[in-house]
């Protein structure tokens, strides 16, 4: 295969990428493989989810090595907004200060606003000045390649376990073609009764047009003129049979024409709602409770003051108690090293187990976690951590609280930082400030869940009642104690 590779740029950089943090035996090769050996394609917003499953390495790592690569050059990062109904790549953002979430597909008329963990995806594509492949130059791909690959994720699919979106698209593809401005083409094929769609993929501009299910036998010719940014027909009641189109270009920009007709027996069967089946991808949500992400990219900020919505994000809180006791009783230099202790350790616990800290607030930790599941081994670690570290410090007892709790967010910034705000966050930092030593408090959104029932349940789970603070109505909550083992439900 032949490739433009910049070989000593790839190897200096690999070598830097190597010496940047401690990686599993193996994973820098197999990235170097991957860039050397792959077709353009798939070096073309890489999901790094796929490329973990492929390479047989944990999601963490994968996505920590593309972080990595693309602060080092190897990669650029994308925020892409993706069609629920297609999976067309609405838009294309370099960076998360310019994203925007509303999204509006012309091909399906699909209109919706986007969330950080739904049609928010991150991709990663191989650097120019690294390896330059065509897709880099989208101007150039040939009409197929523009259309189903540059357009549409591969990780959309029709149906669970079906093709690819873009191939079952692509089989009703009557023709395809490139129209310069001021061009005149001509298309001829056969139509069934059905629904055939005529689309400008750089313009994106549509349209719809209803085959009637009798047939012309003399053929029929039909005139399309795109002008002012529109298609213009001259005869919108089209029969089925053969049909000759000629698509005339009016405007000062080229055509990236796809006319596919949909049988009347999959149009009749539609649902308007139906939404593509996603391979598992690396959406927003999970990219900002990466912690690396964090570390590496805090000039990633979102615009404006509205923010982004997160539809399902779980958030844990801790909270020191006793610390100016602590202070008070063994001075401030020894209570100070023993708290920054603590939340190196605390911090360990939470990257982990794939989480990432938002923000300290004197002795409270915020952090977030794409999975709830996560943040409870991540809660119940952190008790035993600081359980063995206090033995190990002559009993010098640290007493950490700890709430968690999960459900809708908006992802802003504050204060030139990602954060959160909503009721999600309130209630998880006031569901903490129920717990006294060797307990975590959780409540019932995160206590529903059987996985974590299972992960508990050698500890004694108390259910309570709560009333929060600048909460209306009581919530259900679970006293979580860590120190005692029992197995049990206590009521």
């Amino acid at each position: 295969m032949e490739t433009n590779i910049n070989t000593g740029l790839l190897k200096e950089n690999l070598k830097i990428l190597q010496n940047s943090r401690s990686w599993s035996d193996g994973l820098v090769d197999k990235l170097e493989e991957f860039i050397s050996n792959s077709d353009d394609y798939d070096l073309f917003r890489v999901n790094p989810l796929r490329f973990s499953i492929e390479n047989d390495i944990s999601e963490s790592d994968g996505i920590d090595l593309f972080l990595w690569a693309s602060k080092l050059n190897l990669f650029e990062m994308n925020w892409e907004l993706l069609c629920p109904a297609c999976g067309d790549h609405i838009q294309s953002f370099r960076h998360l200060n310019t994203m925007q979430d509303k999204i509006f597909c012309s091909l399906c008329q699909c209109e919706q606003i986007a969330a950080l963990d739904d049609w928010i995806q991150v991709t990663f594509t191989i650097n120019s000045k690294i390896r330059h492949i065509r897709f880099h130059q989208p101007e150039n791909l040939s009409i197929n390649e523009f259309i189903f690959q540059y357009h549409f994720t591969r990780d959309a699919k029709a149906y669970e376990g079906g093709p690819e979106k873009s191939r079952l698209l692509g089989t009703v593809a009557k023709d395809t073609a490139f129209i310069a401005r001021l061009e005149k083409k001509t298309f001829e094929f056969d139509l069934q009764d059905g629904l055939l769609i005529i689309y400008d993929f750089l313009n994106n501009r549509g349209l719809n047009l209803m085959i009637s299910p009798e047939i012309s036998i003399d053929g029929q010719a039909v005139d399309i003129t795109y002008v002012k940014n529109d298609f213009e027909i001259n005869q919108p009641q089209i029969n089925s049979g053969r049909v000759k189109f000629t698509v005339e270009n009016k405007s000062d920009s080229r055509l990236a024409l796809g006319l596919f007709l949909i049988p009347s027996e999959i149009v009749a069967n539609m649902d308007e709602d139906a939404t593509v089946i996603m391979d598992p991808y690396l959406d927003g949500k999970k990219l900002l409770t990466s912690q690396t992400f964090r570390d590496l990219f805090r000039n990633e900020l979102i615009q404006g003051n509205e923010g982004i919505n997160v539809k399902d994000l779980t958030v844990l809180f801790t909270d020191l108690k006793g610390s100016t006791e602590l202070y008070d009783r063994v001075g401030d230099l020894k209570a100070f090293n023993l708290v920054n202790q603590h939340f190196e350790s605390l911090a360990k616990v939470i990257v982990r187990n794939r989480g990432a800290i938002v923000k300290t607030i004197g002795d409270a930790v915020m952090a977030t976690f794409a999975n709830p599941l996560d943040s409870v081994k991540a809660a119940t670690e952190i008790v035993e951590d600081l359980n063995q570290f206090n033995r190990q410090h002559g009993g010098e007892n640290i007493i950490i609280k700890i709430g968690v709790h999960k459900g809708s967010s908006i992802a802003v910034t504050l204060n030139d930082r990602l954060d959160y705000f909503g009721q999600t966050v309130n209630v998880a930092a006031r569901v903490q400030g129920l717990a006294d030593a060797e307990e975590i408090y959780i409540t019932d959104s995160v206590y529903e869940i059987e996985e974590i029932q299972d992960k508990i349940s050698d500890y004694t789970i108390i259910p309570e009642r709560a009333k929060l603070k600048g909460i209306q109505e009581e919530m259900d909550v679970y006293k979580v104690l860590i120190g005692n083992s029992q197995s049990t439900m206590s009521i």
